[in-house]
């Protein structure tokens, strides 16, 4: 059957995943071993690589994805997140409030990584409590992702809108409760922290106003996409362009801002998925993949949501991962996917992601800390299932 070539190509796929194969080639890689499969000859090749290149889908990701990386190098280069965070330690009087903060803002900006940031922030702030080294790293990772259900700069959310053909807007629209859920689903562990009264000889005005100054851009970004409908590109940036104006940057340095912003290997990823979509689209590799999925007596959106899960585990990518599992979901769609779909297969793929030793945020947490993985990976097994379980019943009950 020919859907049964897909399915090798995606196991395929998690297997050298698996063995942790570099990500690009294996994109790449797959997609050519997809139209071989089919038989889609080397001038149709080129051809859908050179529609992939030329699709204004993927011209606008490449380019959200470079403005992104420079508002993010920006901000780091003159400062906004130190004076931030300082001001902020300051305005709170709540340890566990600021424990689960202090990530939370590092996660502003969507680093790989990033976690690792925000490590000796929580070590500082967790001292002379009585968390584990575990539950420290817990709170450091977990609050560390709520804002990727919700924040326009993340890529994770910027490909899934793209590949599915959704509005970024009405996506963030029904994925923000998830990360207002992952704030409740934390707080057991943070409730282990005594509340201690802590004062400060600086204003709140003035604390919280060095605050709002320092997450303006950020902030900014957040309310031009969601309020006011603005493009994503179009957003980024204009803060882009005001910061440097503010900085007196001259045309060369902001060349050479860019240039060090830029990630390489990122849009070339980018590009990959783009591809492999748009081959997925030329072989029509799923036009068997649906009347298999019909013939099975398990629910269609189970068989989704447990490839996502699989490939998020595999990969312990959010981005990466979204980008591997929806052109499958969109094609066997036949280019229509409903929302509610959507945001199930996105919550149970950021499960697998999440949960995984291969999530680079995860390991650098759990060694910063010398933690024991097996207990922080234990501590994130009810708040994980809970996640998924609620996003499974309102699939069910919505559908």
């Amino acid at each position: 059957m020919l859907a049964f070539r897909l399915l090798a190509v995606f196991a395929l796929m998690m297997l050298l995943l698996w063995v942790r194969a570099p990500l690009v080639p294996v994109i790449f890689g797959s997609s050519c071993l997809l139209a071989i499969l089919y038989r889609l000859g080397p001038a149709a090749l080129l051809t859908a690589f050179g529609q992939t290149l030329t699709d204004p889908a993927t011209i606008e990701l490449e380019i959200v994805l470079v403005l992104i990386m420079s508002l993010e190098h920006l901000l780091g280069k003159h400062g906004y997140l130190e004076r931030m965070l300082a001001s902020l330690r300051r305005l709170l009087h709540n340890r566990r409030l600021l424990l689960a903060v202090l990530p939370a803002l590092i996660g502003l900006m969507p680093s790989l990584g990033g976690a690792l940031f925000s490590a000796p922030l929580v070590a500082q702030a967790a001292a002379d409590t009585p968390l584990t080294p575990e539950e420290k790293s817990f709170v450091n990772y977990f609050y560390r992702h709520i804002w990727e259900y919700c924040l326009p700069l993340y890529p994770s959310l910027l490909i899934t809108a793209r590949v599915c053909g959704i509005p970024l807007a009405q996506l963030i629209r029904n994925t923000v409760p998830y990360a207002l859920l992952v704030a409740l689903l934390g707080i057991p562990v943070l409730r282990r922290i005594p509340v201690v009264k802590e004062h400060s000889s600086t204003g709140y005005f003035l604390l919280a106003r060095e605050v709002l100054i320092n997450v303006s851009p950020v902030l900014a970004v957040v309310l031009m996409v969601l309020l006011l409908q603005v493009k994503i590109w179009a957003a980024v940036g204009l803060v882009v362009a005001v910061l440097m104006l503010r900085h007196r940057y001259t045309p060369f340095q902001a060349l050479r801002l860019c240039r060090e912003a830029l990630q390489v290997k990122t849009l070339l990823l980018v590009l990959g998925i783009m591809f492999f979509k748009q081959i997925i689209l030329e072989t029509k590799a799923v036009d068997g993949l649906a009347y298999l999925l019909e013939t099975l007596a398990i629910p269609e959106f189970v068989v989704f949501g447990t490839f996502g899960f699989l490939v998020g585990l595999i990969t312990g990518t959010v981005s990466y991962s979204m980008g591997i599992i929806f052109p499958l979901v969109v094609a066997a769609a036949g280019g229509q996917v409903e929302m509610a779909l959507v945001v199930f297969v996105f919550v149970a793929t950021f499960t697998g992601a999440m949960f995984t030793p291969m999530h680079l945020c995860l390991t650098l947490t759990v060694d910063f800390f010398k933690a024991d993985l097996r207990k922080v990976l234990k501590m994130l097994i009810l708040p994980e299932t809970a996640l998924l379980s609620v996003a499974t019943a309102l699939y069910v009950m919505f559908n």
